[in-house]
């Protein structure tokens, strides 16, 4: 491939684990690619562990590249072998998301905890991640710029 070559392709044309925690790394996140080869460590250290989905591994790589307005959110996989990630916000509310093999985004979020007088806000689903991205809005705009 050659220099020009843009992330969104490049992370396209890998069809390994490995060639996607490459890609992330080439382009700037490498704490994201430390973590993922921490936990491909830790599933090569214990047979019971999932094994990471690559094409989950590749959504969140591509949102995590199109998005590098958010902070860097803990990165974790799901017993399914799906990628995960959350973000704290500074009220003590969360947002989670799961890549789905399809494209598509689940999600999870809600406000800072429950206070007399004040509503709780929360919000789940499943969407394509542009249509994500707008619903979870009023949740990211908590999240510290970067």
């Amino acid at each position: 491939m050659t220099t020009e070559t843009t992330w969104p392709t490049r992370i396209a044309a890998e069809s390994t684990q490995e060639g996607i925690i490459a890609v992330l790394r080439l382009f700037g996140l490498e704490e994201v690619a430390d973590r993922l080869d921490y936990l491909r460590g830790l599933i090569a250290d214990d047979p019971d562990e999932p094994p990471m989905h690559v094409e989950s591994l590749r959504a969140m790589s591509l949102f995590l590249m199109g998005e590098r307005q958010l902070p860097e959110p803990e990165i974790g996989i799901t017993p399914d072998g799906l990628m995960q990630t959350e973000w704290r916000t500074p009220s003590n509310g969360i947002l989670a998301m799961e890549f789905l093999p399809s494209g598509l985004v689940r999600f999870a979020a809600i406000s800072s905890p429950a206070q007399q007088g004040v509503d709780r806000l929360s919000l789940n689903g499943t969407l394509p991640k542009d249509e994500a991205l707008a619903a979870l809005r009023p949740f990211t705009a908590l999240l510290p710029s970067t």
